[in-house]
């Protein structure tokens, strides 16, 4: 019998981080993360390393405790007909994440790291060299604004990420309030040397709905509608395709 000596291919590690809490950093996670594996057929995982909530783990033990007769049918389904599994949560802490990524199953292809929003938590630096795209949530409040981008310029200045990596996500976006003054943001940003995804997610109390943004399902079609996200998800999936994961 003989063996490979070739390596299985690594998976590309996407971070929603930014140093605010409430910018929907672990919102888009699962809602990304669920879209890319239930539909696009991309194998994911989630790492949860918010260590002090761990929201998006917890959440999975709560759906799975919780789901109804019709849910479980689907999912036995979905495995039967499609062959797909519920994607691999697992729980840690920042400093974890290189020793998780060598407990993924065999095949993952995506793997997105919930981080808390503390960068002064031990173990982050160890956590954000493991990332090949991060993707920054931004509201165009001042606050925001600022925190973001104190965070974007301490990453560029210690150097844990190339900025060709980076990128700054309008989230929460008002097209009539945020509109020109989005715009007029983008310019600074890119004199500094940070990029901006086209994609502008809007404001939506539907995203908070756990049905909308389970771990177990892909949202459901009609709420992507007209949602900015299709338009989200498509970009993500064109600069994917361009990275190269860390060695």
């Amino acid at each position: 019998m003989t063996t490979s000596s070739t390596a299985p291919p690594k998976p590309i590690v996407l971070a929603f981080a930014t140093a605010k809490g409430g910018m929907g950093k672990t919102t888009l996670s699962v809602i990304v993360a669920s879209y890319m594996h239930y539909k696009m057929g991309v194998k994911a995982a989630i790492l949860d390393v918010d260590g002090s909530q761990l929201s998006v783990y917890n959440q999975r033990l709560r759906e799975a405790e919780n789901l109804s007769e019709e849910g479980k049918l689907r999912l036995m389904e979905r495995q039967e007909k499609e062959g797909i599994d519920a994607y691999q949560i697992l729980s840690g802490y920042p400093g974890d994440v290189p020793k998780l990524l060598k407990h993924l199953p065999d095949g993952t292809q995506l793997v997105f790291v919930d981080l808390p929003g503390n960068i002064e938590i031990v173990g982050y630096d160890l956590a954000l060299k493991e990332v090949d795209l991060l993707i920054v949530p931004m509201e165009t409040s001042e606050y925001s604004v600022t925190t973001g981008f104190q965070y974007l310029s301490a990453i560029k200045q210690i150097g844990l990420l190339p900025l060709t990596n980076c990128w700054i996500l309008w989230n929460k976006y008002k097209p009539s309030r945020d509109g020109a003054q989005a715009d007029q943001l983008e310019e600074v940003f890119q004199s500094h040397g940070f990029q901006c995804l086209k994609s502008r997610v809007p404001a939506r109390d539907s995203y908070q709905d756990p049905a909308n943004r389970s771990t177990l399902f892909a949202m459901p079609t009609p709420y992507l509608r007209n949602s900015g996200l299709k338009d989200l998800f498509s970009e993500l999936e064109d600069i994917i395709q361009k990275i190269t994961p860390n060695k």
